[in-house]
């Protein structure tokens, strides 16, 4: 049976170990103001310790480990310090369970330590235009996978809002109300999706968009010698109207919503939908049948 790399990513997953958060007075780590270089990602990288543009008071700083962060966390109208720190390193190391960092984080000597899984990647400063104060911590896994763990932020506590799968897009945190978010789908191929968010009223990444962008790196699907395959376009009205694509066309994935289907473009420039039924797992099936007979073949990773 074909492997996937989510299988990987659900095993990894399941031998992730939780941290703990310990709030006490001290110092954590280095209280160094430097900066450190820029990221080292494609793109327009945002430089670390650079606010990024956004709504009246609200700012997004990217943070090295060490630099001081100033800000009122609690509305008293003072600026509380925050720093961080972390251990270990999981891109270099690949026991899985150990594969693992531990964060230190400390706000006006208030210390909080959680262990993360995978590698350390980036960690960015979020205010909102209310006030509050959201750490956004990337971590980078197995297979390429990513996820964003988020902290509350306060001088009286620093709690674990919740964990997002995917990662920061290329471009960093411009806007704290719409930045790009990547999520690994798998839809007709295994590739990177890209969509607008924001930092939602929990301080979790909220989508304002429905369809991912498909990051497409191969080349196009062809249907199968002897196969025919049903497909939606949209007529001048925005009604659909099924076409039927034959052996030997090809079609380039350009849009999903990551569960029921694929928009893709045909040689000619056409755009079609074709309607993907995943609720029972891989393989996935279009019109009932195995997706892998329609196709020469599927770029799945694994």
């Amino acid at each position: 049976m074909k492997q996937y790399a989510w299988i990987m990513a659900a095993c990894l997953t399941a031998a992730m170990v939780s941290g703990c958060g310990v709030a006490q007075k001290g110092e954590a780590g280095n209280r160094s103001e430097s900066t450190a270089a820029s990221s080292e990602r494609s793109g327009d990288a945002v430089p670390e310790g650079a606010e990024a543009e956004n709504e009246k008071g609200a700012t997004a700083v990217k943070l090295s480990e060490g630099e001081i962060y100033r800000d009122d966390f609690d509305g008293d109208g003072k600026e509380e310090e925050f720093s961080f720190t972390f251990e270990g390193d999981g891109k270099d190391n690949h026991n899985l369970e150990l594969y693992a960092y531990t964060m230190q984080m400390n706000c006006d000597g208030l210390v909080y330590q959680k262990e993360l899984y995978g590698g350390y990647e980036e960690t960015w400063m979020i205010r909102s235009a209310d006030g509050d104060h959201y750490l956004y911590q990337e971590s980078y896994g197995e297979d390429l996978m990513h996820s964003v763990t988020v902290f509350r932020v306060t001088s009286d506590e620093i709690a674990e809002a919740g964990k997002a799968e995917g990662r920061i897009g290329d471009e960093g945190i411009q806007d704290v109300n719409a930045f790009q978010w990547a999520d690994r789908i798998y839809m007709l191929g295994t590739y990177a999706g890209y969509r607008t968010v924001g930092v939602g009223a929990d301080g979790l990444p909220e989508a304002k968009e429905d369809a991912y962008t498909i990051g497409w790196l191969t080349g196009p699907l062809v249907v199968k010698e002897g196969t025919t395959l049903t497909a939606e376009i949209f007529n001048s009205n925005g009604n659909p109207e099924n076409i039927v694509l034959t052996t030997g066309t090809e079609l380039t994935p350009k849009k999903t919503d990551g569960t029921t289907y694929v928009d893709a473009e045909l040689s000619d420039g056409t755009m079609c939908r074709i309607h993907i039924e995943t609720a029972e797992g891989f393989p996935h099936t279009i019109d009932g049948v195995d997706e892998h007979e329609y196709f020469e073949s599927i770029p799945y990773a694994g």
